[in-house]
């Protein structure tokens, strides 16, 4: 294959990949693919601290698997041993934070 129909094929797969990738977040898939991306990438284990999320201050919500209630997608600031402020996703299945 030359170059430019490569060219044109590799431009319209990475338009794909975005515009995909863009629906995805706008249809709620954007915490299920962190989640999915935490656990397949090598990302070290660090134990963070942080204060439970307010109730209502939820950043998004998704239809659990039963398709009878929702899980609740929380970003909060915690910090590890050192200080080091890192967001965080935190999601409650089948209920929003109490605050406790």
């Amino acid at each position: 294959m030359s170059r430019k129909p490569l060219a044109a094929v590799l431009a319209l797969l990475s338009a794909a990949l975005v515009l995909g990738g863009n629906a995805l977040l706008d249809a709620g898939w954007g915490s299920a693919l962190h989640s999915i991306a935490d656990r397949v990438l090598p990302n070290p284990e660090i134990a963070m601290w942080a204060p439970a999320p307010e109730p209502g201050s939820h950043a998004s919500s998704y239809a659990d698997a039963t398709g009878a209630g929702a899980n609740y997608v929380y970003l909060v600031d915690a910090a590890d041993d050192r200080g080091n402020i890192r967001e965080l996703q935190l999601i409650f299945f089948g209920r929003e934070s109490d605050g406790e």
